[in-house]
């Protein structure tokens, strides 16, 4: 008797309450009960409500209270052929959708994935972050991933596939970025931004946006990295090489004014104007001794030269030096070709 009872109560509210953080999609308990027509429906901020009738997706609500009557059910009421005033109970299957924002997604490459790069060919690399998603469009997502299922949390979307595709399509995006294990190794918390526009689309496929995208590390084989440490002490000593001959450059600017400035004060005698004559004529003299013996470049010598245009070039393209720098650099070495 109370079983029977039971089956004979409608439903009058019908809402969702998620308290577990973890849940995408979550059907709403009818007990095989029928829903009351006029019954009021909840849909809370971050989630939509999806009536489904026999199978297939009806009236979806987004946040809001709505009462369920037939206007406010149009495609379920034609579904259903249901004339105006009608005002029985009637079974359908209400799912909710979260739309929220999941953050702090762990993605990570459990084998190493091969990148090519132009300077080291195939590399094995290792690299792992984290990610935010959230579901954009609840209908797309309940159709393409979703289906019958009563209760979807995060865990399962992710091991369906997609944790496993993020790593997937991470060395396809990296290749399609342009990025060398150069700039990879120097940027890495800048590179989820390159790579996303490249990731997007694949979450898109089920209705579900990828809002960030994060590598929080880049494991490089231990001969790949000691060549990238070796590298980058070269571009150190380049660029201290370049910072000294500026220095030069400055220091013979200097002399030169100091000596002027104590030829016009007649005071060609006294220490500081004699020793800035003195030192500013040496270095000059100096200058052009080199400049009289070295005479035309030999081969050997403009090898060296090239090799120093190739690596100030390095210099420049890492944002170590700037264009004017480089510039006047290029045309010092090239006057001594």
């Amino acid at each position: 008797m109370v079983f029977s009872f039971l089956r004979r109560q409608f439903i009058e509210i019908i809402e969702w309450v998620d308290e577990t953080r973890n849940t995408l999609v979550w059907k709403f308990p009818d007990e095989d009960r029928e829903i009351k027509m006029g019954a009021q429906l909840t849909v809370r901020e971050s989630q939509v409500a999806i009536f489904v009738n026999e199978g297939k997706i009806a009236d979806v609500f987004l946040p809001g209270r709505y009462e369920l009557i037939t206007r406010n059910m149009p495609i379920l009421s034609d579904l259903k052929g249901w004339k105006y005033g009608f005002n029985s109970p009637f079974k359908v299957d209400v799912y909710f959708v979260s739309t929220r924002e999941f953050t702090g997604l762990r993605w990570g490459t459990q084998q190493p994935i091969m990148v090519t790069d132009p300077d080291f060919s195939l590399v094995p690399l290792r690299a792992f972050g984290t990610f935010h998603m959230r579901v954009k469009d609840a209908a797309k997502f309940f159709r393409e991933f979703a289906g019958t299922d009563p209760v979807v949390t995060i865990e399962e979307f992710l091991d369906g596939g997609f944790r496993s595709l993020v790593v997937t399509y991470f060395a396809n995006a990296l290749k399609a970025s342009g990025q060398t294990l150069v700039e990879v190794n120097a940027r890495a918390n800048q590179l989820g931004d390159v790579l996303l526009p490249y990731l997007q689309p694949e979450f898109e496929r089920v209705g579900v946006e990828l809002t960030r995208f994060f590598v929080e590390s880049v494991s490089l084989p231990e001969e790949i990295q000691k060549q990238l440490l070796d590298q980058d002490f070269q571009l150190r000593g380049m660029r201290k090489k370049v910072q000294l001959s500026q220095e030069v450059e400055d220091m013979q600017r200097f002399l030169q004014f100091q000596a002027g400035q104590a030829m016009e004060k007649g005071d060609g005698g006294s220490n500081l104007g004699r020793a800035a004559i003195e030192m500013g004529l040496g270095m000059q003299m100096a200058q052009q001794m080199g400049q009289a013996a070295s005479g035309k470049a030999s081969a050997e010598e403009r090898a060296q030269i090239l090799q120093t245009l190739k690596e100030l070039a390095q210099l420049k393209d890492a944002g170590i030096l700037t264009e004017a720098e480089f510039e006047a650099k290029k045309q010092e070495l090239l006057k001594r070709l």
